[in-house]
């Protein structure tokens, strides 16, 4: 009877384990999977594929349009968001965020690219990552208002050699020429076929007539 006792009192300790065991590995595939769609986002947009990543982002993160939205997972959260921005950048504020950001008019391509530098201003705030300094460039400079800002942010990067892509030394090479260094901005483009020679985003400006 003893023996059986300590067995029962055994078997109570150990058996309730098994569903919390389920739940860590349930959180754990979930995170997982999270990861990979931010991960797929991120290489759908390295591939120009603006719209399908920004699809990819909302079916995991419907809420990333918010700019104080604060997830449970704020570093995938994060990049889901910078992905979202870049998207809207690069097409030129032609991707569907929103009902009101639908690329489909000037007011709401403007109104995606004027979102787009306002969230990679939040995220400039928050980190001194030279990454998310030149994103919020690359935001800035689609906004003619705003080019001598995202110059500024560039020049000095530029000048430590501290500039994260070839994409941002092309752009440092285009806002040079806008302000007539031709020396400047072949410096830049240079730096930038240096660092990917097969990269379109770095061809030569072609000579004007």
């Amino acid at each position: 009877m003893r023996n059986f006792l300590v067995l029962a009192a055994f078997a109570a300790v150990v058996v309730p384990a098994a569903p919390a065991d389920a739940c860590h590995n349930s959180v754990e595939r979930v995170v997982d999977v999270t990861n990979r769609s931010v991960r797929r986002a991120e290489q759908l947009l390295a591939d120009g594929a603006h719209a399908a990543a920004v699809k990819e982002v909302l079916a995991t993160f419907p809420e990333a349009v918010q700019l104080t939205h604060r997830a449970r997972r704020p570093g995938l959260f994060a990049r889901a968001q910078r992905v979202l921005a870049l998207a809207a950048v690069r097409s030129g504020g032609g991707v569907r965020l929103a009902s009101h950001m639908s690329g489909k008019t000037a007011s709401h391509r403007t109104a995606a690219l004027a979102w787009s530098a306002m969230l990679l201003r939040l995220h400039h705030a928050r980190s001194d990552d030279v990454v998310v300094r030149a994103e919020l460039a690359e935001a800035l400079a689609a906004l003619p208002a705003e080019r001598a800002g995202a110059y500024a942010l560039l020049k000095e990067l530029g000048d430590g050699d501290v500039l994260p892509t070839a994409r941002a030394w092309a752009l440092l090479a285009e806002l040079e020429r806008d302000r007539g260094d031709a020396t400047a901005a072949e410096r830049a483009g240079r730096r930038c076929r240096e660092i990917a020679p097969d990269d379109p985003v770095c061809a030569p400006e072609p000579p004007t007539s």
